[in-house]
């Protein structure tokens, strides 16, 4: 985290525990195409990871794709979607968090239980950061 001074560090922690607008909210979709979890920040996200299937929550994380992203250009190799990292990044606006999340995929994509496992324990580790930073020294 790129963070300077102590007031300016508790402040980007306390951001990442408060909801996000509901038009921002991360959306989990089941195989039947129904909203199956909505999390509007960091706290939620822990506890939606550990609920849902590990398949749905692998899809979010890290895949590769080569089909209907980019129609209208030829692409050398798949492409690697992390849907969650992006949100981390931009809503929460936490780049540090999406950075690991995003290597987490790299090395777990296979597995999907293991990949779910990783990316809590990365999760938590970060809150626990975050309400390192919260606490008065």
């Amino acid at each position: 985290m790129n963070v300077v001074g102590t007031d300016s560090a508790s402040n980007f922690a306390k951001e990442a525990f408060k909801k996000c607008s509901p038009e921002l909210v991360f959306r989990f979709f089941g195989s039947n195409g129904k909203v199956i979890a909505s999390i509007s920040n960091l706290s939620e996200l822990i506890s939606t990871l550990h609920e849902i299937p590990a398949t749905i929550a692998q899809f979010h994380i890290f895949r590769e794709t080569s089909q209907g992203l980019f129609d209208s250009i030829q692409l050398s190799g798949p492409v690697v979607r992390s849907d969650l990292a992006l949100w981390i990044n931009y809503v929460l606006g936490d780049v540090e968090l999406s950075r690991r999340v995003y290597e987490s995929g790299k090395a777990e994509h296979s597995n999907p239980e293991a990949l779910k496992k990783r990316v809590i324990e990365i999760l938590k580790q970060r809150e626990r950061e975050l309400i390192n930073l919260i606490r008065p020294s």
